[in-house]
């Protein structure tokens, strides 16, 4: 399997995706704090904007009766949920690339969402995926958190996670200089964009910082 961090340094700085994601929070009246976060969330992902481009989008795909119905649970749901099929799990993180338009926005929220509490095997294809993403499609990312609904500063520090596991994996002693050459990389590419592109990807990368420090630099 070819990581994309043992080829980073060669990545083309890559500007040609569009639309994005903003934030939705809703919070419930006190209640204990694991169920706050359950319940921010579905809120999150079920009560949308369906009005906005991006939402028409979203309400089309889950109306659609071709939708992969483990897709919408994972929607609905705000999390991942386990599959006794291994290959349907995986199809998740496959789906990130797809080529339908009418439903690829779709599919960026399913798989954010399936970050949250996943482990074992998957956690560690979502990583490779979510890497490789935000490095060919960073303006795409950028846009999705920028004016998505249901997308969420939780989300986005799932995909931090995400990414700096897979760094601990495939770069182990050298996670410093591989979370800096990724920056540099994101910075790069979203360089000429517009300029909420480079508010969302600096929110990002504090993010990755945040996540580097609590599991490498302090240990």
């Amino acid at each position: 399997m070819n990581r994309i961090f043992l080829t980073v340094t060669a990545i083309a700085v890559i500007a040609c995706q569009n639309r994005t994601n903003q934030e939705t929070h809703q919070i419930e009246e006190p209640v204990p704090t694991e169920v706050v976060a359950t319940k921010t969330q579905e809120k999150d992902t079920l009560n949308f904007n369906s009005l906005s481009p991006l939402g028409m989008e979203l309400k089309k795909a889950i109306s659609d009766p071709a939708t992969d119905k483990y897709f919408i649970e994972i929607f609905n749901k705000g999390k991942a949920v386990s599959h006794p099929d291994d290959n349907k799990m995986l199809s998740i993180t496959d789906s990130l690339f797809s080529k339908d338009q009418n439903k690829d926005f779709f599919y960026f929220v399913v798989f954010s969402k399936s970050m949250d509490g996943a482990d074992g095997y998957y956690s560690e294809a979502a990583g490779e995926k979510a890497t490789e993403f935000v490095l060919q499609k960073t303006e795409r990312f950028a846009d999705y958190f920028n004016i998505g609904p249901t997308l969420t500063d939780n989300d986005m520090r799932n995909w931090a996670r995400s990414i700096v596991g897979e760094i601990q994996i495939e770069r182990e002693g050298e996670e410093a200089q591989a979370i800096n050459e990724l920056l540099s990389l994101l910075r790069a590419n979203i360089r000429t964009g517009r300029k909420e592109y480079s508010t969302i990807i600096e929110k990002f990368i504090g993010h990755l910082k945040g996540i580097e420090k609590e599991r490498i630099t302090n240990h």
